[in-house]
């Protein structure tokens, strides 16, 4: 495979080559000898450009996933009545903090993960699609409060999540969920397993994951976006049938919410690339 600078060698050759094949058009070769190297730093500089602005959107997408993962943190300390532990700056003094005991019932509304599409006006068109097969009248189970050793569980698997330590975050809430099913945080941990390989682009395993959340804590606040990226992780998997039933379920059950405003763009997406 050619380099930029093998690309950029090759064809100053092929102009100095021009010079010499052609000594009645010498001028005019020369100049287009500095054509070719004005055009080629032009190229160069663009590239710079956008490798600039590739790297500050990452960098942006990063910061907005920080967000949302603290934020998810805060409100269930909220939503239990309890307190928001801060981190300490480094190099601080530890000071004892309070960890956020979340109630047996746990209702919370958080906007989806970074990782979602434009925000775009709502489609007129209404599907006839089945909706996906999974429970529509189980009760949302009752889980207890957490102990001590539910919540560091938790707490050590969401900070590698947040370090985006995937991997380790996937084992930490995978480990979790097999020695506490019961936990009010189950649910959460459940959700963020998910989003741990599908931020990784495993949406097959995320897909999985997404569908045991909806089976086994239906009712649960996790629940609409976990239905979100199912929609999500089927378009990824070019399924465009089930990717559309999911993302008008979002719809269906939660209108007027942002779950519902990023499934119909989601929607519009497929419906203009003729998949809708």
């Amino acid at each position: 495979m050619m380099t930029r600078s093998t690309i950029y060698r090759s064809m100053m050759a092929a102009a100095l080559a021009a010079v010499v094949a052609s000594p009645g058009f010498a001028q005019d070769s020369a100049d287009l000898v500095y054509q070719v190297q004005d055009l080629l730093e032009e190229v160069r500089e663009l590239r710079g450009i956008i490798e600039s602005q590739q790297r500050e959107i990452e960098n942006l997408q990063r910061r907005q996933r920080d967000q949302y993962l603290d934020l998810d943190q805060r409100l269930q300390a909220l939503a239990s009545g309890g307190t928001v532990a801060v981190e300490a700056p480094a190099g601080a003094v530890d000071a004892p903090v309070e960890r956020p005991r979340p109630g047996p019932e746990v209702v919370q509304e958080l906007p989806p993960s970074a990782d979602v599409p434009e925000v775009r006006a709502p489609i007129d068109a209404r599907s006839e699609i089945t909706p996906l097969n999974r429970p529509q009248t189980a009760e949302a189970r009752d889980l207890g409060t957490p102990a001590e050793d539910e919540q560091a569980a938790y707490d050590l698997a969401f900070r590698a999540l947040r370090e985006t330590r995937y991997a380790d975050a996937a084992e930490g809430f995978a480990a979790f969920l097999d020695r506490w099913p019961e936990s009010a945080l189950a649910p959460n941990a459940q959700y963020w397993m998910a989003e741990a390989y599908y931020v990784t682009r495993d949406f097959r395993t995320a897909l999985g994951y997404f569908d045991d959340l909806l089976t086994r804590y239906p009712g649960s606040s996790k629940q609409g976006d976990a239905l979100l990226k199912i929609g999500f992780s089927h378009f990824e998997l070019r399924q465009w049938n089930e990717a559309r039933a999911a993302l008008e379920q979002v719809r269906s059950e939660f209108p007027n919410s942002t779950l519902a405003r990023l499934a119909e763009g989601r929607l519009r997406d497929m419906r203009l690339a003729g998949h809708y």
